[in-house]
């Protein structure tokens, strides 16, 4: 048997990762101030003016809120009347990956792992959606939900931004929790 041609190694690790990379889900964070009577948050003034997206994955994340918080119970309303403030921006950051190289040679005696002779490395976008829910009153953050993924094609990104969106609503304690 022959052994594999590093080139071929390559293409074969490369188009795992771009598999992998597609499959990639958001990974949620949330934190909230445990004192908040989360019961009186009935309305909502939402703000993603700031949001860094361009306009058609702003219109996603508009859209995204706000069936995710009318699921929860939560309805939009003007400054005054709101409840809560919410306000979301999606912040990105230059990755690198490092993959220790090495493989495995074929010989008469059988297979077995190589040392690493090299390493693979791979730049990548990372995304974060920010969700804060301030009190409108008080002006206090209540609630933060962070989600991670990486950044990728329009849909795949239109994708990442829905699938946070309704990760992170779900967690906040509020309305409609269940």
């Amino acid at each position: 048997m022959k052994s594999i041609s590093k080139s071929f190694r390559y293409l074969i690790v490369s188009v795992v990762l771009g598999g992998l990379a597609a499959c990639t889900s958001v990974t949620v964070k949330t934190d909230y101030d445990h004192s908040a009577s989360f019961g009186k948050y009935h309305t909502y003034m939402l703000d993603t003016a700031a949001s860094g997206l361009g306009p058609t994955n702003n219109a996603v994340l508009q859209q995204a809120l706000r069936s995710s918080l009318a699921a929860r119970g939560l309805k939009e309303t003007s400054g005054a009347n709101a409840s809560l403030y919410v306000v979301a921006a999606v912040i990105t950051q230059q990755k690198l990956n490092v993959l220790p190289g090495g493989g495995v040679a074929v010989t008469r005696f059988g297979a077995y792992r190589t040392w690493a002779m090299n390493a693979e490395v791979q730049q990548y976008t990372e995304g974060t959606l920010i969700i804060d829910f301030v009190d409108a009153k008080t002006k206090k953050l209540v609630f933060r939900g962070l989600g991670q993924a990486a950044v990728g094609s329009q849909g795949a990104n239109a994708n990442a931004i829905q699938e946070g969106v309704t990760k992170i609503v779900a967690q906040f304690p509020g309305p409609g929790a269940s």
